[in-house]
């Protein structure tokens, strides 16, 4: 039993090898288990018990994790933390204790199963080191969960053995240890409990049916498998109950759909070195050694059984078990996929190769009973332990607690996109569309970011806690106010004492209604109806596996309860007790991140290597002084390449590192200088929104690498928060408005390559937003058709229309595709704005023309008539309730040289609107539907009236195809759900133009 231990101490000896966090960013995202065990430490020492919320999770706004995440593997790494170790030493203490105790587990279960130490220590080995039990630590490092129920394994079907060849006396106490156990997988990882309980079922019929025992012995492990699901209730009925209230689609969607992670002929790697590398799922498959030492400890195992070494059941199960897990990771269990209820969310069908390995690992065992076990064990041993640990490369996050703050997680979750330790986000409320990427914490460093959306309020935040909230408000007027926290069941919030309703708010957020007056506003997290009837359910079923467990009157009292009891308090005493040391210094090597390999800003001890040898020692900012608006960025390198190579460095948010955008989006700033010992960079941010900015680091023709030589992805320096001070209020003129500053063409290349525009925009709004708009930015050519189009949140989610400033506007940025060379420029650049839960535009925008060459002009209201125009009016007016609103000043009715009829209508707007109308120009005979239609937004469907200023011309050109002897008629109108209200002029609802 002690080998087999240390083997386990050996096989985490490369993730306690150095201090800092395992980074498995290339194939996992070990980051999670910083925010995980933060979280959860959190809420715990603020009396938030069972945790169920992140509090500083979703940007600062809060999530829902523990709800629906099985939490068990945090709960133990939490103990590590609660007990004094820091967050890394943390988790890798819960890992080391996932080894130790797998090991011990499957020893003892093989033990008993061989009534050989040979053979159970050849178990452990191979458990151990079965690849994909690594594979969770080393490539998958958020999986803890996942890693600790395989530790659960074989503990489970060694109660169950237990159960079954218990005496009466036994019985109680085996069936609470069975209970505990089967409660211990669902609450380590709720899909390795769905994957692994048909097996578990397996085995129980398996002990049972062979054996010839009476149906009354299935009672015991009935019960077992009862009070389990009692102990874990708390966790999964929730989970299960309130699992619509989420947005859980996107778990089995896309890249999670089980069809895209097959094996078939690729199951095995072909080297004798497992290989970790993650892309195209090399990792996610068995190795050479452990199939062939499957192999052979399966004709081991069939010699066994006809030598009567082990039991029948035995062998049955374990080569069913490992037959039927390998049938599922194949494609031939399509079906089974597709139909099984719940399957799908196991998303991976290679999970199944944690059930092979338990099974694979048993059957090795079986070659310990060979003939000079003294001999083969050691060998076999060895070639398991070569095999898995020789192609193994490690790298660590050098970090310190100080690393692992609150505001460090939710840059995280800035920087890469996951919102608390998901990568889907399914855990936001099902309503929230679109998610956002950010937040006021965020973009302005005001953690507690309180809006008065209607109303005039005051609002200040008076105490915070992990699910209790106090503000203190006082409202002018009646008010709206927004309260930067996720609305989600369970939220109370109380005014002065009172309950009052929660409105819900399209961005998410928790929003009420306050009278006049001074007062204090309050928010509870409370459990729901079924999170309550669920935990005291879990409560009397604790009880009872307690009374089962209960020690007999013999030993109560004597022999291990009193010393174990001692010896624990001992131990926490002297670890609650002993003088702290001071805390670690700050290290002082560079901050980076990648978002290839290595997602979260650490230290780069000895700094930042790069592959042409130059070294970033050390960087620094210098933020603006008062009243200006230079940021001064200072990089230090040491061994410069012979070569004079180029350094860029950029700001911009994290848009520019996400490889899902097309085309990329581009970085706000840039400047590029030759790489010298000491580099000055100084960027004017005069026209940069108030944000949190990375900068990235490029070096010409080099990567940066990790510390084990691994390529790194584009380099970036930590977070820089921008305050933009030179934002002045000012009218924009309209409630909500949009203007272009410029756009910047990259034309076709010589292949043929399509080009892309990058447009410097700006938006306005007189009040806060709770909606999170989106924003659609086209190309329209000269026949009104959308030729180029690009849609997406505002600032690529980075700057959300619910947190732009009232009053000033708020500049953004976007890069869209050119039109394909078939198309004809000019082009009308136009920017919608629209709610995604809603069909409407909110805003439609003529921000400018592009030449199709390179020349942007930005739109500019005309306001005097062109001359030389063909037909003159003077009293044609259009009508909106009654009150003149356009005028048709004037008209040319041309024919092209192909015959189509070109008719210019030039419009003055006489009073503004909030309506964007549709003009049409009808081409038809007296009394007769048109036979030739122009309908749509003036300026080729691209100026809506809704945008139009008092005392505007608009120039309105149409054409159509030329017929003789019909008249040409215009006029606009509204489509009201179907009914369609047309301006009224003084005679009628149309005006002909030429007859």
């Amino acid at each position: 039993m002690l080998a087999a231990l240390a083997l386990a101490v050996l096989a985490a000896w490369p993730l306690l090898s150095a201090n800092g966090l395992l980074n498995t960013r290339g194939g996992g995202d070990s980051p999670f288990l910083l925010q995980r065990l933060h979280q959860l430490t959190t809420a715990v020492a603020d009396g938030h018990f069972p945790v169920r919320w992140m509090p500083d999770a979703n940007y600062g706004y809060g999530y829902p994790f523990y709800n629906f995440y099985a939490p068990l593997s945090i709960y133990i790494t939490a103990v590590f933390r609660l007990i004094g170790f820091s967050f890394t030493r943390s988790i890798q203490l819960s890992q080391l204790a996932g080894f130790i105790v797998a090991a011990w587990g499957i020893f003892a279960l093989s033990e008993r199963w061989f009534r050989s130490r040979w053979a159970a220590f050849l178990s452990a080995a191979a458990y151990t080191t079965a690849p994909f039990h690594l594979v969770n630590i080393y490539v998958r490092g958020d999986s803890l969960a996942e890693f600790w129920a395989m530790a659960f394994y074989p503990l489970l079907i060694l109660a169950v053995d237990r159960l079954f060849d218990a005496r009466p006396a036994q019985r109680k106490s085996r069936l609470a240890l069975l209970a505990l156990a089967y409660a211990a997988l669902i609450l380590s990882h709720n899909i390795s409990a769905l994957i692994f309980s048909p097996f578990l079922l397996l085995y129980i019929l398996l002990r049972f049916v062979p054996s010839r025992r009476k149906l009354a012995d299935l009672q015991a492990p009935v019960l077992a498998l009862l009070l389990a699901f009692a102990l874990a209730a708390w966790f999964f009925v929730p989970a299960m109950m309130e699992k619509t209230a989420v947005q859980l689609a996107p778990v089995t969607q896309g890249y999670f759909h089980f069809s895209r992670h097959f094996r078939a002929a690729d199951l095995v790697q072909r080297g004798l070195l497992f290989e970790y590398n993650p892309d195209g799922g090399i990792a996610f498959r068995m190795g050479l050694i452990q199939f062939l030492s499957i192999a052979a400890g399966s004709a081991a195992l069939l010699r066994a059984g006809r030598k009567r070494k082990t039991g029948q059941p035995v062998i049955a199960f374990i080569l069913l078990t490992f037959a039927i897990s390998t049938f599922m990771i194949l494609p031939l269990s399509t079906l089974l996929w597709e139909h099984l209820p719940l399957l799908s969310f196991t998303q991976f069908p290679w999970r199944f190769l944690s059930v092979q390995a338990f099974a694979g690992a048993a059957a090795v065992g079986a070659l310990g009973l060979l003939p000079r076990p003294r001999v083969v064990v050691p060998l076999l041993t060895g070639l398991l332990f070569m095999a898995a640990f020789g192609g193994l490369r490690v790298d660590h996050l050098a970090l310190s607690d100080a690393d692992v703050t609150a505001v460090h997680l939710a840059q995280y979750e800035w920087f890469t996109g996951n919102i608390g330790s998901t990568v889907s986000a399914e855990y936001l409320p099902a309503g929230l569309h679109p998610r956002p990427y950010t937040s006021a914490w965020l973009n302005r460093g005001e953690r507690d970011a309180a809006v008065t959306l209607h109303g005039d309020a005051e609002i200040r935040i008076v105490n915070r806690g992990a699910v209790r909230q106090e503000w203190a408000v006082t409202a002018v007027t009646p008010a709206a106010i927004q309260l930067p926290t996720l609305n989600w069941m369970g939220w109370e919030a109380r005014i002065d004492g009172r309950l009052a309703p929660i409105t819900p708010a399209a961005n998410g957020l928790i929003t009420l209604d306050v009278p006049t007056g001074t007062h204090t506003v309050s928010l509870r997290l409370r459990r729901t109806p079924i999170q309550l009837a669920a935990e005291l359910f879990s409560l009397f079923a604790f009880l009872l596996t307690g009374w089962l467990l209960r020690p007999s009157k013999k030993w109560a009292g004597r022999g291990y309860v009193l010393p174990v009891l001692a010896v624990l308090a001992a131990m926490t005493a002297i670890v609650r007790l002993r003088p702290s040391p001071p805390p670690p210094p700050l290290m002082a090597e560079p901050l980076t991140a990648d978002f290839a390999q290595m997602g979260y800003f650490h230290h780069d001890v000895g700094g930042t290597l790069f592959d042409n040898g130059a070294i970033l020692t050390a960087y620094t900012y210098t933020p603006p002084a008062d009243g200006e608006t230079q940021v001064t960025i200072r990089l230090e390198w040491a061994r410069l390449p012979s070569a004079q190579t180029m350094v860029t460095l950029a700001l911009g948010t994290p848009s520019i590192a996400r490889p899902a955008f097309e085309p990329a989006a581009q970085p706000l700033l840039s400047q590029s200088r030759p790489m010298a010992e000491q580099m000055v960079f100084r960027f004017d941010t005069a026209s940069m929104p108030f944000s949190l900015f990375v900068p990235q680091l490029q070096v010409e023709g080099s990567v940066s690498l990790t510390p084990s030589g691994q390529k790194r992805g584009e380099l970036y320096l930590r977070p820089l928060l921008f305050f933009a001070d030179g934002l002045m209020a000012e009218e924009g003129g309209r409630p909500l408005a949009v203007r272009a500053i410029s756009a910047v063409q990259n034309l076709y290349g010589e292949q043929g390559q399509r080009g892309n525009i990058t447009v410097a925009l700006e938006w306005f709004t007189e009040r806060p937003s709770a909606v999170n708009y989106n924003v659609s930015l086209r190309l329209v050519d000269a026949n009104g058709k959308d030729v180029s189009q690009w849609d997406g949140q505002p600032g690529y989610g980075f700057q959300p229309s619910s947190l732009w400033q009232a009053g000033v506007w708020m500049p953004d940025q976007i890069t869209l595709p050119l039109p394909s060379p078939s198309s004809s420029p000019p082009y009308a650049l136009v920017a919608h704005l629209y709610d995604v839960t809603k069909a409407d535009d909110l805003l439609i925008g003529r921000l400018g023309v592009l030449d199709g060459e390179g020349g942007f002009v930005v739109h500019q209201p005309a306001f005097e008539l062109p001359e030389g125009m063909d037909t003159v009016y003077e009293d044609v007016i259009f009508y909106e309730d009654g009150q003149p609103l356009i005028q048709l000043r004037g008209t040319d009715v041309e024919r092209s040289g192909d015959g189509r009829l070109i008719v210019r209508l030039y419009w003055e707007m006489l009073a503004e609107t909030a309506v964007s109308y549709t003009r049409f120009v009808h081409l038809s005979h007296e009394g007769e539907p048109p036979i030739a239609q122009n309908d749509g937004l003036p300026m080729q469907n691209s100026y809506p009236t809704s945008q139009w200023q008092a005392g505007e011309i608009v120039t309105d050109e149409v054409t159509l195809p030329a017929h003789d002897g019909y008249a040409l008629t215009t006029g606009f109108y509204q489509n009201l759900d179907g009914r369609w209200l047309r301006l009224q002029t003084k005679e009628s609802d149309l005006f002909i133009i030429q007859e």
